[in-house]
């Protein structure tokens, strides 16, 4: 005997399959965009404390009357200070999305 669908139950069925199938498309992607959004916000956060590390070393620098001795030290205090922010900051984001991931599944 074979199967008589109305066109309704016809339209459902495909919805719901291309919407199973958008899902599978869209989280590789979803995913990747995300990565990419964490280097981005990683960048700034090394780069701020370099930054200003070098402007408040200038200004002692001009203060002291040294060549670059308070940019170069504070530019490198700084960029251990972003590197520090970068893995707090990425510990904390990466366990809320394996949490999120979790209760999705």
């Amino acid at each position: 005997m074979s199967k008589i669908q109305s066109a309704p139950d016809v339209l459902k069925e495909i919805k719901l399959e291309s919407k199973n199938e958008e899902t599978a498309q869209t989280t590789p992607w979803q995913e990747r965009i995300w990565v990419l959004a964490v280097a981005g916000q990683a960048g700034i956060y090394i780069a701020f404390p370099v930054l200003a590390g070098m402007v408040a070393g200038y200004f002692l620098d001009r203060l002291f009357g040294t060549y670059i001795l308070f940019a170069a030290f504070l530019s490198l205090a700084g960029f251990g200070a972003g590197i520090y922010l970068v893995y707090r900051w990425v510990q904390t984001t990466v366990k809320q999305r394996l949490d999120e991931n979790k209760k999705e599944d």
